[in-house]
């Protein structure tokens, strides 16, 4: 008989002497009625959170389009002064003078890989990718490695990341022209 059939006949018994052990059916039964609780709990907190975030959501449209109604002119004294600390009438407030909503800056699939690849947040500046690109280039340089095997992987992880600091550039030089 094979040693993985034995280890699988052995693990079997193991576990048929575990299941008619009471101690062990305990354990089970607790560990169950543990695991509903803490599901009973994570539910909780995730509607408490998602109550409040929809409903800063919720105050912060609200504000957006109040300011829109009156205009930035009527908020001029709500905003911070030059120390960072709020200097108007209502402290309380956040000092967003923009009309208009925030729309996020599109990429593309291969700009977010590629941002992705080089460890970067996306939307990282072109200057910020090119010193990002030197010091991973710098870290991978095949001539690091003698070993043949860590040569073509550092070769390959090279080509890749010349690959993504040039997708990143196309976008940038196409994102700019008229």
């Amino acid at each position: 008989m094979s040693i993985p059939r034995r280890l699988g006949r052995l693990a079997r018994g193991f576990v048929l002497n575990l299941q008619e052990d009471d101690r062990f059916r305990e354990t089970l039964r607790v560990g169950r009625e543990r695991g509903e609780t803490l599901k009973e709990t994570f539910g909780e907190a995730f509607s408490a959170a998602w109550r409040g975030a929809a409903e800063e959501w919720r105050t912060g449209e609200e504000e957006r389009l109040r300011e829109e109604r009156e205009g930035p002119e009527a908020h001029a004294g709500d905003g911070p002064g030059e120390d960072g600390r709020s200097s108007g009438h209502n402290s309380s407030r956040r000092w967003s003078y923009s009309s208009t909503t925030f729309a996020p800056r599109q990429f593309p699939a291969p700009v977010i890989a590629a941002y992705q690849k080089l460890g970067l947040d996306t939307g990282t500046g072109l200057e910020e990718t090119s010193r990002k690109r030197r010091e991973l280039i710098k870290r991978y340089h095949p001539d690091r490695f003698s070993d043949p095997e860590k040569r073509v992987r550092a070769e390959r992880l090279t080509a890749e990341i010349n690959a993504a600091h040039d997708t990143i550039a196309r976008h940038f030089s196409g994102s700019r022209r008229p």
